[in-house]
């Protein structure tokens, strides 16, 4: 029966074999790499590409973002997870000038697949709700033209709709490229001359943030004047805030270089000078302006030669390379298991455990360098460019919920003043004693006393209900069917009922995991992949790095900077 389906898929190909997109360049998916529409005036995640599969792409926009067709519109993808090749590695090429009537609107996560060598290979998925023109239809299976390549989808995952009638649905007009969605709409209200050195403040944290310091004389642009306390500017993507009493407005400015604030990139630097001054150059000149300060990002509009070009207040800013470096985005540290030296024993040189010496002299470091640890809650609204976070921000999570976490980190990071997440197998948590003793020979997990009792420095995240189990060297998560996994991801919210992030067991994830994770309520997921995470990366895909029992302590130092040195 199977080979039946097989050549009846491979018989549908034919209709439909002909010319594509002529000359269009060919990428190479790295790793699984998001599509997204920009039509809203924000980025929306729409499928994604399988990692070592080929796609010809219709535009090269700009340093960040390819462009593919996408469901009758344009999808773009992230430059970074690819690589430009010289031919595609697939058969199954399609014509998409037909006339489409009906649709199919994915249910789920649904793998788009490839069966030109006559078996079934996924190559993409279609996200849930995204409306997709049908081109062919047999039996279980639906024909979608996907950028020019014929894919299959099951029935199971979708629902089809019918559409009134269009010719080439994909011959649409290109949106704009989807670097950063525009700031809200504000009316410029004249431009402000500071009376003395006026501090520029962010106000989207619960505490406001010095983001710069306005040099007295010196003026910007301002969108809107009308508050009693506050005038507000523009700043990339989003507004700061002077004290009005301290400036002066006016309806011209003095300097020329005006500066696009929207059109900022999603790239950063950070000041690492205490010389750290931006220019004004209307007069070929350099005439500081305003001081940045030493533990913030900042926007990149352009680089001149040596210079880093920002903008702050519709005005351009220069500052010269060697007083920054690139921000390379906020590390996320995974621990899972603590014990003493002479405790180790079946744990030596295991990667998942270190010494608690060690785990108190990395935090001692991070105390010292005067690092912020950041909520899960703050990292997502960082990376969904919601707020700025200061340079020297770092994550602490914690796998698994061992009860060594109890005996050894939570008192260390209680006298530092620190937060950190633990994410639970709370199958494992439900039936631990309330007052068990520790027992260094064994990993025992945490109790609901346990947790209870650390929530003035952990909250708390899911690592499954009782998932986290290998089947020869893959996790049981990833074996099971899909109901069953949501089911057991909602079991895992009985004993932490406010968790909103999820923690992949050994790392492991497909996109259909990623799609169970996000119907079971969960509004971000950290996997191992080692990295930094930054603004508008994928909050389902977070990278994380690790210290071990080999790692230096010149490495960790190196490792949670905020740029490369």
């Amino acid at each position: 029966m199977k080979r039946i389906v097989l050549l009846l898929l491979f018989m549908m190909i034919l209709p439909f074999a002909g010319k594509v997109y002529a000359n269009n360049m060919i990428i190479q998916v790295n790793e699984e790499a998001t599509v997204f529409d920009n039509r809203s005036g924000s980025l929306v995640q729409v499928g994604t590409l399988s990692a070592g599969q080929t796609f010809e792409v219709t535009k090269d926009y700009g340093a960040n973002w390819w462009q593919v067709r996408w469901a009758g519109y344009y999808g773009y993808v992230d430059k970074r997870y690819t690589t430009v090749v010289s031919a595609t590695t697939y058969k199954n090429k399609v014509q998409t000038l037909a006339t489409i009537k009906d649709y199919i609107v994915p249910t789920r996560v649904t793998p788009i697949f490839d069966n030109s060598g006559n078996k079934l290979v996924q190559f993409a998925t279609l996200s849930e709700g995204v409306r997709f023109p049908i081109y062919s239809k047999m039996g279980d299976w639906y024909g979608i033209a996907v950028n020019g390549r014929l894919g299959f989808v099951h029935s199971n995952f979708v629902e089809e709709e019918k559409g009134q009638e269009t010719s080439n649905p994909n011959n649409t007009k290109p949106v704009e490229k989807p670097t950063l969605p525009p700031p809200p709409p504000s009316k410029q209200n004249g431009y402000m001359q500071a009376l003395e050195n006026v501090t520029l403040y962010d106000l989207r944290r619960d505490n406001p943030m010095t983001i710069a310091l306005l040099l007295k004389g010196q003026q910007l642009e301002v969108v809107d004047a009308s508050d009693e306390t506050y005038v507000k500017v523009r700043w990339g993507q989003t507004y700061l805030y002077a004290e009005k009493n301290k400036l002066k407005l006016m309806n011209t400015p003095s300097y020329k270089n005006i500066g696009k604030d929207h059109a900022v990139k999603n790239e950063y630097f950070i000041p690492i000078s205490a010389n750290s001054e931006v220019y004004d150059r209307t007069n070929k000149t350099l005439t500081p302006f305003a001081k940045l300060d030493t533990n913030r990002r900042y926007p990149i509009l352009r680089k001149e030669g040596s210079w880093y070009v920002t903008v702050i207040g519709g005005r351009e800013g220069y500052i010269h390379s060697s007083k920054v470096a690139l921000d390379r985005g906020v590390p996320v540290m995974m621990y899972h298991h603590f014990l003493k030296e002479h405790e180790l024993g079946r744990f030596k040189n295991v990667s998942t455990t270190m010494t608690d010496v060690q785990f108190t002299r990395e935090m001692q470091f991070l105390k010292t360098k005067n690092y912020e640890t950041i909520t899960t809650d703050e990292l997502l609204r960082f990376m969904r460019n919601e707020i700025t976070l200061p340079a020297y921000s770092v994550v602490l999570t914690f796998d698994d919920g061992l009860l060594s976490t109890r005996e050894y980190a939570y008192s260390v990071l209680q006298k530092n003043g620190f937060k950190a997440t633990q994410f639970l197998i709370t199958s494992r948590n439900e039936s631990s004693a309330a007052e068990q003793m520790f027992n260094y020979d064994d990993l025992q997990a945490l109790s609901r006393q346990d947790i209870e009792n650390m929530q003035d420095v952990f909250s708390y995240g899911s690592h499954t209900y009782n998932l986290h189990d290998l089947i020869g060297n893959k996790g049981k998560m990833l074996l099971i069917p899909y109901h069953e996994v949501v089911q057991d991801l909602k079991q895992s919210l009985t004993l932490i009922p406010e968790a909103k992030a999820f923690a992949y067991p050994f790392g492991q994830y497909t996109s259909n995991t990623i799609y169970a994770v996000k119907e079971a309520g969960f509004v971000m997921a950290f996997s191992t992949q080692p990295g930094y995470n930054k603004p508008y990366d994928d909050v389902y895909q977070i990278k994380r790095l690790y210290s071990d029992q080999k790692t230096t302590f010149e490495q960790f130092q190196k490792m949670v900077l905020p740029y490369a040195k």
